[in-house]
């Protein structure tokens, strides 16, 4: 894959990438993090109060926000608060109000728990990328998101995201 840098780190088993670099390639993520930046001000992070639909209603069907439960180690300390309507139809099913646990298989939510909890853990955004496949008969789908905390106090009670398909080449 010609976009895999040597920064980037597997996300085994997963064909997907972690870029710490933040090098997007898509400007709708590029703008969900300049967003991001302004509303968090002086701050690690924003909060969710701080994050408004209104401002970003253009990014709605692509977003997610996970409520990120301390330790934030494990499947079942994240819990899906919200799931846009393009991410429903990619997923082939509406993840609202569940965790991901029993939802997906073991070693891809394993490896998922995992790179919400570096976000959690570092209070930093992350960007993703790679090839996903998202419901048991579908293609894999070149994939690209953000990752990105939210915090109302000391740590990190939330992850708010934007998942979007990459044209193809």
């Amino acid at each position: 894959m010609s976009m895999s840098a040597p920064e980037a780190l597997r996300l085994a088993p997963l064909d997907l990438f972690i870029d710490p670099l933040l090098s997007f390639q898509d400007a709708r993520l590029r703008d969900m993090l300049a967003y991001w930046e302004r509303q968090r001000g002086g701050k690690p992070c924003p909060a969710r109060a701080d994050v408004s639909p209104a401002d970003i209603v253009s990014h709605l069907p692509s977003v997610f926000l996970v409520d990120a439960e301390p330790p934030a180690l494990s499947l079942s300390n994240f819990r899906v608060r919200l799931m846009g309507t393009a991410l429903n139809e990619l997923f082939a099913r509406d993840f609202t109000g569940r965790t991901l646990e029993g939802d997906i298989a073991e070693k891809p939510a394993a490896a998922i728990a995992k790179v919400l909890g570096v976000v959690c853990q570092l209070r930093r955004p992350l960007r993703v990328y790679g090839a996903a496949v998202f419901s048991p008969s579908g293609p894999a789908t070149e994939i690209e998101a953000v990752l990105l905390p939210l915090s109302a106090g000391a740590g990190v009670d939330m992850v708010l995201g934007e998942l979007v398909k990459r044209a193809s080449a």
